[in-house]
């Protein structure tokens, strides 16, 4: 057996005498098999982990060389012909204004489809050839260099920034004038030469991306965070037949976060703290999944105008499809939609405002009517946002460091619209904003919570810019709610004085930056209820369940409030406003709590009477007696104040009016006037007092105070302010004195405490 093992291993496994003699006999070497071998093997290794990165460090080599606007990297590049993919990773773009940084991802182009010409245009379900999946996305915005290089040419000063040279812009100038001359219509004359004939549908997927907007000289940058995003390109006919094709790009987003960060290596003061931190920051807005419809029309060349007669001709067909190109984005949000906002986030809004969008203060010049040959222009961006859950919206401000809130949900079906001018007329451009909320149901942060219910909420707002930077603007705001329950106490007063403080500017007026503007508001109240809690002594019960509280409520069909807040004049002495409130159908109806020591009278008293309530025509002489009765009044909408619970008519107006005019001495901040008026020798003395002897710092104190000190105000002796009120009433005007409703009159003024 050990003899027939070892003949079988000795033919199994040669030796190297034999391998010798095999490959001298073969006309062969072994060295030289070792070295096939070994670079064999070392040229797998480069190919498996060097290939790409080499190939990436040449292609950007050779771009920079080429492209000097930018700086590209490209880490790592292969590509496979069969499978059509291309790979990347570590690609990043970077200028002076922004960057794009891409972690990883491959390109697929299905070159073995078949290609057909003759397929019909811009069909956006069309086959897809180009697929991009992408890992790691950052787009990044820091700065706008072209716009502040123009804006020191504008003002004078020394140029620092680099923009493109006037003669480069004048031959580009010439060429577009050239190629417009020609005047060539490829698409229309051969579709198969556009590319998008080959490619109509590009899919892109982004696993977690992220948007920035801000730098190191803004406290907060903006960012928008997502983890899976699935992207579709393609075009589709447009909506006149005077232009060319529709751009759409849709998808769906998931996990989406848009936060106020703070900025890394700010330079500045960070004074103003966030009234709420979720995570990384503040968060604005977040929602489960969110689903995106861009759309841009290319605009078609102008043929001709038309003349009058000719438009008194055409049909509204023709003029439904001669409307101009469409831009806009449709945001659909699904579960968990949450907004945050409030007078911390306004601020920062107005400061990237500022920083991206920076002020000239130039007259705008009218935007020129399209000329045939033309392009046609985009009149106007529409963003609409809808919400299809149920979300949330917190309106958040700071009073003493300690965070206050209102709290509203809102149910689906609600959404946005805001419609931003792309032109200017000669009286500026108007943007506007309007939308509805369904469903309100309106809580604060105060013990006693409810505030306001709601079946819709309505708004629209109308901004009026002259084309003059500080020509006085106008705002309008009108605000329908319908069948609406609101909840007062005295109290709020305060609560939203304290958000107008939070959210009005604390700094000195400038006359260098002064804008006169108007705001008129108008509010209308459908179907309405307006509930005051009445109780002795101020106390009021903040439970959830069963409160203890006497209740005055105002219910009515219509209520109408109109005001305007003028912010026309700079500095003024006295500021005027004037309320104007109508009311219809309006009854003041009384509610007693079950323990109240009335209730079961003033229940008896109400049934009572109503029994023995007869119409007033049956009264009246020479009134045919065997008339039949009046009818029966409309019933009219009651959410908490019904009968049936307890409630008691106490007064009907059919009509009501009331005009309040207030004159007020409006207080403007002083810290900064105070600090210009102090010299340098008196803002030293007034830090190092501090550090003087005792003797010494009450002498310095007192000779350097002394010329600033202010003498005491007596308020008596102040000009008053003035309220002016006026109160209308129809004379058909019914009351019904009951005790409880006189008191609960009486009991209704500042409430001290609130338990």
């Amino acid at each position: 057996m050990d003899g027939h093992a070892a003949k079988t291993n000795e033919s199994t496994f040669p030796s190297f005498v034999d391998l010798d003699n095999f490959l001298t006999k073969h006309d062969s070497n072994f060295i030289w098999l070792l070295v096939a071998t070994i670079l064999s093997c070392g040229w797998i290794i480069y190919l498996t982990y060097y290939n790409s990165r080499n190939i990436g460090l040449i292609l950007t080599l050779i771009i920079n060389r080429l492209y000097k606007d930018g700086y590209i990297h490209i880490g790592s590049f292969s590509f496979s012909v069969l499978s059509g993919k291309v790979m990347f990773r570590d690609v990043y773009y970077i200028n002076q204004d922004m960057s794009i940084r891409i972690q990883d991802g491959f390109l697929i182009f299905r070159w073995w489809k078949m290609y057909n010409p003759k397929q019909k245009q811009h069909d956006p379900k069309a086959e897809t050839r180009l697929y991009v999946t992408v890992n790691g996305f950052e787009f990044h915005v820091y700065n706008r260099t072209d716009l502040y290089a123009r804006l020191q040419e504008t003002f004078g000063l020394e140029p620092t920034l680099q923009r493109p040279k006037k003669d480069e812009e004048r031959g580009r100038e010439d060429r577009n004038k050239t190629l417009e001359s020609v005047n060539i219509k490829a698409e229309s004359q051969d579709p198969s030469s556009s590319w998008r004939s080959l490619i109509p549908v590009i899919k892109v997927n982004i696993s977690t991306g992220r948007l920035a907007f801000g730098n190191h000289y803004l406290p907060q940058t903006l960012c928008m965070n997502f983890e899976d995003a699935c992207l579709t390109y393609a075009t589709k006919p447009p909506s006149s037949h005077l232009d060319q094709y529709m751009h759409i790009v849709k998808g769906s987003l998931e996990n989406v976060r848009v936060m106020l960060v703070p900025s890394p290596r700010y330079l500045g003061m960070q004074n103003d703290e966030p009234p709420r931190l979720m995570g990384e920051g503040f968060v604005v807005m977040q929602s489960n999944d969110v689903d995106i419809y861009y759309y841009q029309d290319e605009p078609g060349k102008l043929m001709h105008q038309e003349s009058g007669e000719e438009a008194e001709t055409s049909s509204e067909d023709d003029k439904l499809q001669d409307l101009p190109p469409c831009w806009g984005l449709d945001i659909v949000c699904g579960k968990g939609t949450d907004f945050n906002y409030g007078p911390w986030a306004d601020r920062q809004r107005d400061c990237l405002w500022k920083f991206f969008l920076p002020a000239d203060y130039q007259a705008m010049k009218a935007t020129e009517v399209a000329q045939p040959g033309k392009p046609r222009q985009i009149q106007a961006f529409e963003l609409r946002m809808n919400i299809i859950a149920d979300a949330t919206i917190d309106l958040l401000f700071t009073k003493n460091r300690e965070t206050n809130a209102i709290h509203v949900n809102v149910g689906a079906g609600s959404y946005l619209e805001v419609n931003i001018p792309m032109t200017v007329g000669e009286n500026g451009y108007s943007p506007t904003i309007k939308g509805q909320l369904l469903h309100v149901d309106t809580t604060s942060s105060m013990q006693y919570r409810t505030l306001l219910e709601a079946e819709m909420l309505a708004f629209h707002v109308i901004a009026s810019y002259p084309r003059v930077w500080n020509m006085p603007q106008s705002w309008q705001c009108e605000i329908e709610v319908y069948k609406a329950t609101y909840h007062f106490i005295y109290a709020q007063k305060s609560f939203f004085t304290d958000l107008i403080q939070d959210w009005a500017s604390d700094s000195a007026p400038d006359i260098y930056s002064f804008v006169p503007y108007s705001w008129k508001f108008k509010i209308l109240f459908h179907q309405f209820e307006m509930i005051w809690a009445a109780n002795q002594h101020n106390w009021i019960d903040c439970s959830t369940k069963q409160q203890e509280n006497v209740y005055l409520a105002a219910c009515g069909e219509t209520l109408n409030i109109d005001f305007t807040l003028p912010f026309n004049e700079f500095v003024p002495t006295t500021c005027h406003t004037r309320f104007s409130l109508k009311a219809e159908d309006t009854d003041m109806r009384l509610s007693l709590p079950e323990c109240h020591p009335s209730r079961c009278p003033l229940l008896t008293l109400a049934k009572d009477y109503q029994n023995m309530k007869l119409p007033p025509d049956m009264f009246m002489p020479g009134e045919n007696q065997g008339a039949p009765p009046p009818k029966a009044a409309k019933s009219r909408w009651r959410n908490i104040t019904r009968a049936e619970s307890g409630w008691v008519d106490c007064w009907s107006v059919p009509n009501f009016l009331l005009i309040i005019d207030y004159t007020w001495h409006p207080i403007y901040p002083q810290k900064a006037d105070e600090q210009l008026k102090q010299s340098f020798s008196e803002m030293e003395e007034s830090m190092l007092s501090a550090l003087r002897p005792p003797e010494h710092t009450s002498v310095a104190h007192t000779s350097a105070s002394a010329p600033h000190s202010r003498a005491t105000t007596d308020p008596s002796e102040l000009p008053p302010d003035k309220l002016h009120v006026e109160m209308e009433m129809s004379p058909d005007s019914q009351i019904i004195l009951y005790g409880p409703l006189l008191r609960a009159l009486i009991s209704i003024k500042v409430p001290k405490f609130l338990l």
